[in-house]
């Protein structure tokens, strides 16, 4: 439920006239959520800091280094232009999920990173926006003490560049990916305090 909250919150149109059936993979769309038509490709995400469902090492949280979580991912169409990245936490309390980072404009020939800089102007063109703390870059799982969340990270691949300046809200991307999503992929991971 959680899951497909996130992906009906940016591309609910699209979704709503190319969907199918479930297929229930991993890596593939949101748990929970129908399966795409030919034309919504899905992206397998993966991490090497942890499995999907698996618990998030200490160092890419906030009792650590709070170093970016590594990603890739593959699966994308040939006409990708850009991807970007969305990393939040539906299980924070309040209306809207924590945002913990959101990357945009990253070059379609980079499907993944090892590390990224706390720069909103990266130096392969790629932008990064605001996150709920109300900084630029990445914010580490935090969740409260003695408390579990889930961490949901999803890659978009779009069919055009973004083009908005460092710093854009969660809001100001998902409108500006509006009618560009070729493919999407998530994974997810759990963070204790």
């Amino acid at each position: 439920m959680i899951v497909r909250w996130t992906w009906a919150v940016v591309v609910p149109v699209l979704l709503l006239a190319a969907c199918g059936g479930d297929n229930g993979a991993r890596g593939g769309p949101p748990s929970g959520t129908a399966s795409p038509s030919p034309q919504v490709h899905v992206l397998a995400v993966v991490s090497p800091a942890f499995a999907e469902g698996g618990q998030i090492p200490v160092k890419f949280s906030c009792d650590g280094a709070e170093a970016p979580i590594p990603l890739s991912w593959s699966g994308e169409p040939g006409n990708t232009e850009s991807f970007a990245l969305i990393l939040d936490d539906p299980d924070a309390p309040g209306d809207e999920p924590f945002v913990h980072w959101v990357m945009y404009d990253i070059p379609p020939n980079n499907t993944g990173f090892e590390s990224v800089s706390k720069d909103g102007r990266l130096p392969n063109g790629a932008a990064q926006g605001t996150n709920s703390r109300g900084e630029i870059g990445y914010a580490g799982p935090c969740p409260p003490g003695g408390q579990t969340h889930t961490y949901v990270m999803t890659v978009y691949a779009l069919h055009a560049a973004l083009g908005l300046e460092p710093g854009a809200s969660r809001g100001e991307v998902e409108a500006a990916m509006q009618g560009h999503v070729l493919a999407a992929g998530e994974i997810t991971g759990t963070f204790s305090r």
